[in-house]
């Protein structure tokens, strides 16, 4: 085979065959060669090859396009056939390992396990219940029942994923129900989550519902504390509140112990510098561990000075009463739960309930302030039932508000003079509407006809919601009149309501009527009924 520069190789070797082609292929001289050309060699073939240069006969063979084609591609078109081949196999086997996998994944609910094919397998925890405390060393009963399509062989409680105590069924309930006790003990303080593993006589597994629990310490005569750490500079307060008095500083990278948390969340009562019932910031303190672990701590009202034996006076209209911290079994918890302005925005009545399942009489302080309303405060005797007893406080707003987005900021018991439940949700913010405008119905036309008298009506004043509207038509002794169901807005006109003219002649009293009131009222000539035409 020639090179691509036309060049012969000295010797060329054809897979199966042992000479060059014979002379009558394709490739072979146009002229006949003289008998001294076809001089043969001992071995039968063409002869001395130094005969044939470079130049000869057989250059034609040097540029067959055919040959250089498969001489310069098929080296290279045959490796990536096996690379495409070979990418083929393994995006094939990928998708039938993804079906295979699609067709026997189990649905499993949520929790751990699967259903081990078509199994019906439901468990559940019935106790402890979420966020209970548990005592660090205590034995705590962890109780669970679960139903299956075949038998239940096994119950398995886990705490994360640590097998700690586990049970083996030998029966199945004549009603399908598997109920068992495990055993849970917790050495170390934190929060935990539970869960219990049903695994049936087939190998099918469902998980439960995690359950979270708290380990704690227990309690007796020692509070539960917890450290943190300051991570910004923070004023330390009397109180879970920025009204409290201002008691120290606590700057960032300090280390405090965390006594208590307030019902909020928002404050935490510390331990620093030595001292102890100082409240600061959530956001300013990192716990280390969980604040599950401390207690939520009611403000401690400030002692009031040592009873006498003088009479107590009746409570005064002042802005403060004279209420001493109530005892326990008379414990309220004062919630504003309404603000509405009335009176066209000259008043704002405010709606103070008990939220706390022990009832409660005596002075109250009202107080509204910091937003668009004058600061004021009112002293009320208030009868408060438990669970949900109301009492009405209203306020004079001057100038008066007739515009939207105002804000009226109420708060109950401002001086915590009176110990509650809760001390955090005294205070409420009420965006306030303007007072309702009232309707007002005004007589707009009146048009007299042979047989009835129609009546136009608007309303000139606040919004009219679907009423019934009567117009009566009275003559002397004689009335007639009729009743439509309509529904205005301000400056709206109503479809005429026709009544039936009365007997009678001269003035007619016109009268629109609202749940038996008059609204309007207008006079017309009643001229006398025109004769007929024969």
């Amino acid at each position: 085979m020639s090179d691509r520069y036309g060049n012969q190789p000295d010797e060329e070797f054809v897979i199966g065959a042992s000479s060059p082609p014979p002379p009558g292929n394709r490739y072979a001289p146009t002229a006949e060669p003289s008998e001294s050309d076809w001089d043969e060699g001992e071995d039968g073939g063409y002869g001395d090859e130094d005969q044939y240069d470079d130049d000869g006969e057989y250059a034609e063979f040097d540029e067959e396009p055919w040959y250089d084609e498969y001489e310069d591609s098929a080296p290279v078109r045959q490796p990536m056939f096996y690379v495409f081949v070979a990418l083929a196999a393994l995006v094939g086997g990928i998708v039938v390992f993804l079906l295979f996998s699609l067709v026997n994944n189990d649905d499993d609910g949520g929790g751990g396990g699967g259903d081990g094919g078509n199994a019906k397998l439901q468990v559940q925890v019935d106790s402890p219940p979420r966020d209970r405390r548990i005592n660090l060393g205590a034995t705590e009963d962890v109780i669970v029942q679960a139903t299956a399509s075949e038998p239940i062989s096994r119950l398995e409680l886990f705490v994360g994923d640590r097998s700690v105590d586990s049970i083996a069924i030998t029966e199945t309930p004549s009603d399908n129900k598997y109920r068992a006790v495990l055993k849970l003990v917790l050495d170390q303080k934190g929060t935990y989550e539970i869960f219990v593993r049903a695994t049936t006589s087939s190998g099918a597994t469902k998980d439960s519902a995690k359950v979270r629990v708290i380990a704690v310490e227990p309690v007796g005569e020692k509070p539960q504390t917890i450290k943190g750490r300051v991570v910004a500079d923070t004023t330390l307060r009397s109180g879970p509140g920025e009204d409290f008095a201002d008691v120290g500083t606590l700057k960032a990278g300090e280390e405090v112990t965390i006594l208590g948390k307030s019902r909020s969340l928002e404050w935490l009562l510390v331990e620093a510098g030595g001292q102890a019932g100082r409240w600061a910031r959530r956001t300013a303190i990192d716990p280390l561990d969980t604040l599950d672990l401390v207690p939520t701590r009611d403000v401690t009202p400030t002692p009031g000075p040592t009873a006498t034996n003088t009479a107590e006076p009746s409570p005064s209209p002042s802005p403060s009463p004279s209420a001493s911290p109530s005892p326990g079994a008379n414990t309220p918890d004062f919630v504003p739960t309404n603000a509405v302005l009335i009176n066209g925005g000259k008043t704002l009545k405010v709606t103070v309930s008990n939220t706390s399942s022990a009832a409660y009489s005596g002075p109250v302080v009202v107080a509204v302030g910091g937003g668009d309303v004058p600061a004021q405060e009112v002293v009320v005797d208030a009868k408060l039932a438990a669970s949900g007893g109301a009492a009405v406080v209203e306020f004079a707003v001057n100038p008066a508000i007739t515009e939207t987005g105002k804000k009226a900021v109420i708060t109950v018991d401002p001086k915590d003079a009176v110990r509650e439940l809760r001390e955090d949700n005294n205070v409420a913010t009420f965006v306030l509407l303007p007072a309702a405008e009232s309707p007002q119905i005004v007589i707009q036309s009146t048009e007299v006809k042979p047989s009835s008298i129609s009546v136009v009506i608007k309303n000139t004043g606040g919004a009219l919601s679907a009423t019934s509207i009567q117009v009566r038509v009275t003559v002397g002794s004689a009335s007639a009149s009729n009743s439509s169901t309509v529904a205005l807005a301000k400056d709206q006109l109503a479809p005429a309501i026709e009544v039936a003219r009365p007997s009678g002649t001269g003035k007619a009293l016109i009268e629109v009527l609202i749940g038996g009131q008059v609204q309007a009222t207008a006079e017309v000539d009643l001229p006398a009924s025109p004769t007929p035409n024969p």
